[in-house]
């Protein structure tokens, strides 16, 4: 799922002010593990109840004073009914050609790739 950040989302962020698509998630709670703080997010941004089939990259993003370390994971649902919270004003189901000819940044057009390529792995594992 590709989301809209919201404008009130944009200006009070403090790691990038520039970036209007997203993924869900966002930031653990102390002593959160990263499987959880994905859950909670995610039912936070979207009102969806996930399950994760497993993560697939992880990098660094280092800038003057934050460190984050991004864990992106393969999810799946049941429902497909959506509630956005005020972080985000749109999402989009879309297959991967249509992600591709969407006016977003390299890196998640990337993530998407790999995600759509984990998920015929999973497929064809079925």
């Amino acid at each position: 799922m590709l989301l809209h950040r919201s404008q009130k989302e944009i200006e009070n962020s403090y790691i990038n002010k520039r970036e209007v698509w997203d993924l869900a998630g966002g930031g653990l709670r102390f002593f959160e593990s990263s499987p959880k703080g994905l859950l909670r997010e995610i039912k936070e941004e979207t009102d969806l109840d996930v399950s994760i089939i497993e993560p697939f990259t992880v990098y660094d993003v280092i800038k003057p004073n934050i460190h984050m370390t991004i864990i992106t994971y393969l999810c799946t649902c049941d429902t497909y009914d959506v509630k956005l919270s005020e972080e985000h004003d749109a999402f989009y189901w879309l297959t991967l050609d249509e992600l591709m000819e969407k006016d977003i940044p390299k890196w998640l057009k990337k993530e998407f790739e790999i995600a759509f390529e984990k998920m015929r792995d999973n497929e064809d594992k079925a």
